[in-house]
């Protein structure tokens, strides 16, 4: 039981924390649409780009499904990690 996602990529959050634990978000899209190839790449040569890759995190906006609730059984939006390989093998495209 839980929160599930159908793994379709709408958009993607790379951020880092600051000293005090305060999130710093360096790069952020959300699309109506399927991410295409281009918006794709263009994250990923963000992230390529990025000078210290040290404490960064990756989250990417998808469709979700709760189980918790039965009866209702629609999609809603949120953002979820994506770990650094996942993110590498569907991103450096």
């Amino acid at each position: 039981m839980g929160i599930y996602s159908n793994g379709i990529i709408y958009g993607l959050r790379i951020y880092n924390y600051t000293n005090d634990d305060i999130s710093n978000t360096l790069f952020e899209v959300k699309y109506d649409e399927i991410m295409s190839y281009q918006q794709k790449r263009e994250a990923y040569l963000f992230y390529e780009n990025l000078n210290d890759k040290k404490d960064i995190h990756i989250q990417f906006y998808t469709e979700a499904i709760s189980s918790l609730d039965p009866d209702n059984r629609e999609y809603f939006m949120m953002w979820q990690p994506l770990d650094l390989k996942t993110f590498l093998e569907k991103f450096a495209v």
